[in-house]
């Protein structure tokens, strides 16, 4: 299953979650749960929208991981390719001759 972004319109969570095509827009129909005060019973309550122009992405492994092996990849690896995808948000292909 693809992976899809998600960010809260008041708080600015981000979050990304597998989901199968058809289920994708489900984290769009609840509110944000994110902490926001000193105790975990006050959440931010914003709305969630699908990042816009988030590409879903799958892992090949997904698939063939074996029991014992995770089917996501390790944290660094998740959080590196988030920041990457941040610092190209917006850049455009080119071809010059």
């Amino acid at each position: 299953m693809p992976y899809y972004d998600y960010r809260c319109e008041k708080c600015g969570n981000e979050f990304e979650d597998f989901y199968s095509m058809a289920e994708r827009k489900e984290p769009t129909e609840s509110p944000c749960e994110k902490d926001v005060g000193m105790d975990e019973s006050v959440v931010c309550g914003g709305k969630i929208d699908q990042v816009p122009g988030s590409t879903p992405t799958a892992f090949a492994y997904d698939n063939i991981a074996s029991p014992g092996h995770p089917k996501k990849p390790p944290g660094w690896m998740t959080d590196k390719l988030k920041e990457i995808k941040k610092q190209q948000a917006g850049a455009t292909m080119s071809w010059h001759h």
